[in-house]
C-alpha cells in the first residue's frame, strides 16, 4: 500500500475563498502569570483522537487528594491517586474533585492537551470523562474523541506547555476498534454464501482505521484533520464505500483529504477520498475513487454528501 496523502498544499476552499488561517497556540508565546497560567490564546477547533489520561498540577495537589482519600472509610487501604481505579473510587464519592486534577489527552503516549470543560456542562463533561477513563481501565477502550475549542493554554507538572481545551460533549465518545468495526459491518449474516463478503469488509474498515489511528495520527486542530478524524470517528460513511470496493475485488491504495469544490457559504467544506486499486492486476491503468465530503464549519464536523465514485487512470 502507498502512503497516505494530505493535501495541504492548497490554500483554498470551496469557490476559491481563502480558507480560515490557522492560529497554532503553540507558535504564541504567552505571558505567564502569577499562578503559571497561560493569557487566552485566539479561539482554534479541535478534533482530537486519542485516550484519557490525567495528573496533578503539583505534588501538594496529589498529596492533598491522597490525604483525602486516607480519610473515607470507603477507600481499601493502600489506595493511591496515582492508581486510576483508586482514583476513579475517589471521584465517585467526590466529583466535584474531579477538576482538581488535570485531566489530559494523549497520542501515542505523549499529552498533546489539557482539557479543562467549562461553563453550564462542564458538571456533564466531567462525567464523560471519568466514564472514557473507567472503560480505559476496565474494557479496554483504545480511543476518544475530543471535539472542542482551545481556550489557552497551561503547564502539565512536568512544565511542558499544552493546549487547554474546552470539550464539547455533543461529539465525545470513546470506543474500540472492534467495537466500532462490528457497529459498521453488522452482525454476521447466517448464509454460507455471505460470511466471506462480510469477513472482507470487517478486515478493509478495521484497516482503514488503523492506517488513521496510526499511520496519518495528528493533533486534530488543522481543517482536514479534523475531518479525517471525524471520518474515523463516524465510520458508517467508510463502511458504506468498503461494502461497493469488496464488491469489484478492491484493496485501499491512499487516503486524500483536500477542500472541497463545491461547499455552501459560510461552511468549510472537505473531501475525504478513499482511493481502491485491483490487486488482481499487475499494471493498475484504472483506479477508483470513493468521496464523501465533511464540514468542518462547526466545532463538531458533520457529512453532508453521500458518497460519490468514479475511475481514475
Amino acid at each position: 500500500m502507498k502512503d497516505v496523502h494530505m493535501s495541504l498544499g492548497k490554500e483554498t476552499g470551496a469557490n476559491g475563498n481563502p480558507s480560515p488561517p490557522s492560529r497554532d497556540p503553540l507558535s504564541v508565546t504567552p505571558s505567564a502569570n502569577s499562578n503559571g497560567r497561560y493569557s487566552d490564546s485566539p479561539a482554534q477547533l479541535v478534533y482530537a483522537l486519542g485516550r484519557i489520561d490525567y495528573d496533578f498540577v503539583s505534588r501538594s495537589r496529589r498529596d492533598s487528594i491522597k490525604q483525602k482519600m486516607r480519610e473515607m472509610r470507603e477507600m481499601r487501604k493502600g489506595a493511591h491517586p496515582k492508581k486510576p481505579k483508586d482514583m476513579l473510587d475517589y471521584l465517585d464519592e467526590n466529583p466535584s474533585d474531579a477538576s482538581a486534577i488535570q485531566w489530559t489527552l494523549k497520542l501515542a503516549k505523549t499529552p498533546i492537551y489539557i482539557i479543562e470543560p467549562r461553563e453550564a456542562f462542564a458538571r456533564d463533561a466531567y462525567k464523560l470523562l471519568r466514564k472514557f477513563l473507567r472503560k480505559q481501565v476496565t474494557k479496554g477502550v483504545e480511543r476518544v474523541s475530543i471535539p472542542g475549542v482551545i481556550s489557552g493554554m497551561t503547564r502539565d507538572r512536568s512544565g511542558l506547555a499544552l493546549p487547554v481545551v474546552a470539550p464539547e460533549i455533543r461529539g465525545m465518545y470513546s470506543w474500540t476498534t472492534q467495537d466500532l468495526v462490528s457497529a459498521v459491518v453488522g452482525p454476521e449474516p447466517q448464509e454460507e454464501d455471505k460470511k466471506e463478503e462480510h469477513a472482507a469488509k470487517r478486515q478493509e474498515v478495521s484497516n482503514f482505521l488503523e492506517r488513521v489511528y496510526y499511520e496519518i495520527h495528528n493533533l486534530g486542530r488543522e481543517p482536514q484533520e479534523r475531518a479525517l478524524n471525524f471520518a474515523a470517528t463516524k465510520a458508517l460513511q467508510v463502511g458504506r464505500v468498503y461494502e461497493m470496493a469488496i464488491r469489484e475485488k478492491m484493496e485501499l491504495d491512499t487516503i486524500e483529504v483536500e477542500p472541497s469544490p463545491v461547499c455552501p457559504p459560510g461552511s468549510d467544506c472537505w473531501d475525504v477520498k478513499l482511493i481502491f486499486f485491483f490487486p488482481q492486476c499487475q499494471v493498475q491503468t484504472v483506479r477508483k475513487v470513493y468521496r464523501f465530503t465533511v464540514d468542518v464549519t462547526d466545532v463538531v464536523p458533520v457529512a453532508v454528501d453521500p458518497v460519490r465514485s468514479w475511475s481514475i487512470r
